[in-house]
């Protein structure tokens, strides 16, 4: 895959409200589970674990499992602080 194939993947995965949601929420705070993004964005886990693992596969989010909860982190927060103040 070359660079450009990588970053419309990675713009991609961030072209769906619910994962800018997701992104969002996950830049004004520390790593968080499944069920809290859940909670925050208004779907089901099954349906915000299918987010997560998209923004995962664009190398935009880093997941680690801590006991029976999955939680989230951004990978890289600076550059994903600076795109999303783009207009």
């Amino acid at each position: 895959m070359n660079a450009l194939d990588e970053r419309a993947r990675y713009f991609k995965a961030l072209g769906d409200p619910v994962r800018l949601r997701i992104v969002s929420l996950l830049l004004h705070g520390k790593c968080t589970c499944i069920c809290d993004i859940a909670e925050h964005v208004g779907k089901d886990q099954s349906v915000v674990f299918r987010h997560v693992q998209i923004l995962a596969q664009a190398g935009i989010v880093k997941t680690k499992k801590d006991g029976k909860y999955l939680r989230c982190c951004i990978a890289d927060p600076v550059p994903m602080r600076k795109l999303l103040q783009l207009r």
